[in-house]
């Protein structure tokens, strides 16, 4: 890899610096879930700010390996990769470092980018949620709309913008000076550590979308590739292959079903009550809970406030009186945390509720509106298996597919492998997300049993997992690069431990590292951060007495 002066400009790092800001304070919207959790876009803006995306992107995608599954409910994650990016592109750029050998300076960046985030949500607590009820308490829509959006990304940028403003400015040339000076087994160590540290990635996200019954298909699709590697055969046509045997298998099995998917719509236009929202309102709600989702997360009331301001505008058509309006955002204002795109329909099921609420005091019915338990309890108890729908499909199924199809883009240096996952699944989760949210909105509480308990929804997550775990053994095969040096002579004869492995098993060496940490996560829990130091110290190990 080509390098650059050891140095990057102050207005180099301070547009990264920005742009980390914007990502970690969640200022785009829901669109910065994938800037987030995945680091392509993050190394396709260090790229362009250093003037080489080409090998940007391909240090990225070595990186982005280590971070698939990275993901976990309530907004945590055990590292960050946009902050680990942020640093270790620049590093790798500046010092010459292969791709492989970079991740190793992402994963500790990581670890300290996830404890800032901790912290921001630890501000938002103390400053956001006395500003916010203070707010709701004077229906002050406005104050609100402050409160939750304005006040949280200056939080979140006074405190990320000068933490990486100067790791990048004063750090990342000091860490590059050392890195050129590494060499020989330093240099082999870093490559047998970085080689490895994939499979972390790759078994988290088995472990996140895959069930023991389906995990034949991930091997399957790991041999296949091992087979015909000769052929060099493209990721884009292994995927078409896995889209074919996962309709394939679940035509098959939806075959013992009676429901499809025709007859859902069908329910939902035959159960739909008639309300006073249109499309056009909903839709008003729906971008606005997509915007907001978790710019204002705190510890105490997670993401309450964003479902407070999505139905803001519902909640003023519904209630008249200043009195039951002021009830309503106090209503919304208390504990609640779910996914944007699977807690959609919690969103549309809230408002009817209200709806009804507000009819019946309308109509003078007192005694027979929906009270304010019934409504917290629905929400509080529909929140967990609605955020476990989303986090399993659309986070930790649906992104990783695309990340997985265009991951060769990106490490052929090609930018469109950046932009390309992030696009096609923000255009994707809005059309979708605003259905669930209408669906929530037309059955109400009949929402939840009919999509929860579906057979379309279960065979479609059935169908994403098979093709999830396919494309996990796609990229196990082309990406974990273990191999061994180690030789030995007997009789003046020379024996290769990796001649003697691929005669007998082809690719054993990747795949047994993939199963062990995959099992790993099986008995000890989905813990990334101590399989990625567990890796790290016995590949570290494995590289000095040159084992691999």
């Amino acid at each position: 890899m080509q390098t650059q002066a050891l140095t990057l400009t102050a207005g180099q790092a301070a547009i990264i610096a920005l742009w980390i800001s914007i990502v970690m304070t969640r200022s785009t919207g829901f669109s910065s879930t994938a800037f987030r959790y995945s680091p392509l876009m993050t190394g396709l803006v260090v790229g362009v700010v250093m003037g080489n995306v080409p090998e940007a992107m391909m240090v990225t995608a070595a990186i982005q390996l280590i971070y698939l599954g990275v993901i976990s409910p309530g907004g945590s994650t055990p590292s960050e990769p946009a902050v680990a990016t942020a640093i270790a592109v620049p590093v790798a750029l500046l010092s010459g470092m292969e791709p492989t050998e970079a991740v190793t300076v992402a994963i500790p960046v990581g670890l300290l980018g996830s404890y800032l985030y901790q912290f921001r949500f630890f501000l938002n607590t103390v400053v956001v949620t006395p500003l916010v009820d203070k707010y709701v308490k004077e229906t002050n829509d406005r104050g609100i709309t402050f409160a939750a959006i304005v006040v949280p990304i200056i939080l979140g940028t006074a405190l990320f913008f000068p933490a990486t403003f100067i790791t990048l400015y004063k750090g990342v040339p000091l860490i590059a000076e050392v890195v050129k000076l590494l060499s020989g087994r330093s240099i082999h160590v870093l490559r047998a550590i970085g080689g490895a540290l994939p499979a972390v990635g790759i078994a988290a996200t088995l472990k996140v979308i895959g069930k023991k019954n389906l995990m034949p298909f991930f091997l399957l699709a790991y041999f296949l590739v091992i087979i015909l590697q000769p052929l060099e055969i493209n990721t884009l046509t292994f995927a078409i292959l896995g889209a074919i045997i996962s309709y394939l298998y679940v035509m098959v099995t939806m075959e013992r079903e009676e429901e499809t998917g025709a007859e859902f719509e069908n329910y939902v236009n035959e159960h739909s009550e008639v309300g006073q929202f249109t499309d056009r309102e909903l839709h008003q709600i729906w971008r606005r809970w997509r915007y907001i989702n978790e710019i204002p997360h705190t510890f105490d009331r997670m993401i309450a406030f964003s479902l407070l301001w999505s139905l803001i505008p519902g909640l003023k058509k519904l209630y008249k009186n200043k009195e039951d309006l002021r009830d309503a955002y106090e209503r919304h204002a208390q504990f609640f945390n779910t996914e944007c795109i699977g807690g959609a329909p919690i969103v549309g099921i809230a408002l009817s509720l209200e709806e009804q609420r507000a009819k019946a005091l309308a109509e003078g019915r007192e005694e027979e509106a929906v009270s304010t338990e019934v409504i917290n309890g629905t929400k509080v108890s529909l929140m967990g298996p609605f955020a476990a729908l989303g986090d399993s499909i659309e986070e930790g199924t649906i992104q990783y597919i695309l990340i997985a199809l265009f991951l060769p883009l990106a490490n052929s240096g090609n930018f469109l492998g950046g932009i390309l996952p992030w696009l096609i699944w923000i255009i994707g989760n809005y059309i979708y997300g605003f259905y669930f949210l209408k669906v929530g909105y037309k059955l109400g509480l009949n929402a939840a049993t009919k999509i929860l308990s579906g057979t379309i929804m279960k065979y479609t997550l059935t169908g994403l997992s098979i093709l999830g775990l396919f494309m996990m053994g796609v990229l196990t095969a082309s990406y974990v690069s273990v191999s061994s040096p180690l030789t030995w002579e007997i009789s003046g004869k020379v024996f290769e431990l990796q001649a003697i492995l691929d005669s007998v098993f082809p690719g054993l060496l990747p795949i047994a590292v993939v199963m062990g940490v995959y099992f790993y996560f099986e008995k000890k829990g989905l813990n990334v951060l101590k399989a990625l130091l567990w890796l790290v110290v016995i590949f570290a190990l494995l590289g000095v007495l040159n084992i691999i």
